[in-house]
């Protein structure tokens, strides 16, 4: 019995990973490294702030978007009514540094850490 269970959890995850690849690529999702800054944020930019269960939905949202329409989010670090704050922004430190600040409940994610990868 346990080896039919192990077959039918192998089954199952692996249609799990196939199917989430699958929709990824229909989405047009790409892969993109974000590096963190903890206890700050971007303001001034944020396209659209949306509440999510789970504090690593932010960035799925963000690349759902596209490079050109989120460029980095901010998280809010605590929950309220079992929810985080995912904020959206169509800028980057690197372009507004002037508009990165202290906050302590949000962590920053920026989409690369080396300026003149911006431009490539």
């Amino acid at each position: 019995m346990s080896f039919f269970k192990s077959i039918v959890v192998l089954t199952s995850y692996f249609t799990t990973a196939f199917l989430s690849l699958a929709l990824a690529q229909h989405l047009g999702l790409q892969y993109r490294n974000f590096y963190k800054l903890e206890n700050r944020s971007l303001v001034g930019n944020v396209t659209d702030t949306k509440k999510v269960k789970d504090y690593f939905e932010c960035p799925f949202l963000c690349l759902e978007r596209g490079p050109s329409a989120c460029l980095s989010f901010n998280v809010g670090k605590t929950t309220n009514n079992g929810y985080y704050t995912c904020e959206l922004s169509n800028s980057e430190r690197y372009l507004d540094p002037h508009r990165m600040q202290q906050r302590a409940s949000y962590d920053y994610y920026g989409m690369t850490t080396e300026p003149s990868a911006m431009c490539q």
